[in-house]
């Protein structure tokens, strides 16, 4: 495992290293590991998408309203988590906090959002996948 472990290394360096990404997807289909290596061939273009899904759906506060909450990428990473951890049988989300363009964004773009997060993070999707995953506005 000593290359799965330097592959692995450099890409908690620099996760934008597509090369490197793209080397061990082969290395992975060398192993047997089809999945994982597919996954890392979606890497870029699925956090892509998601940074751009940030982009244009983050206003951050202004003079209309000086309270809206920025959601960045990491913090969509990290609300994905924290929804799949807490799945149940009714499903899981996680609010926008007052970022109404955001929640209207991801309500039209729920499945997208929730391939593209996966793919991203490694964490497969609850039982039932994106169609279980919602979002809410606090405001």
């Amino acid at each position: 495992m000593i290359e799965r472990d330097a592959f692995l290394a450099a890409l908690a360096e620099n996760e934008d290293d597509t090369t490197t990404r793209l080397v061990y997807a082969d290395w992975l289909d060398e192993q047997g590991e089809h999945d994982e290596a597919d996954r890392q061939r979606k890497w870029p273009a699925a956090k892509e998408w998601l940074v751009g899904f940030c982009a244009a759906n983050n206003h951050g506060p202004d003079e209309e309203d000086p309270y809206e909450w920025v959601i960045s990428y990491a913090d969509l990473l990290e609300l994905g988590r924290e929804a799949v951890a807490g799945a149940d049988k009714d499903g899981f989300g996680f609010s926008c906090g007052n970022n109404m363009t955001m929640c209207d964004a991801l309500r039209d773009n729920s499945a997208e959002f929730w391939r593209n997060w996966s793919i991203v993070t490694g964490v497969p999707l609850p039982p039932g996948g994106a169609e279980r995953g919602g979002f809410h506005c606090a405001c």
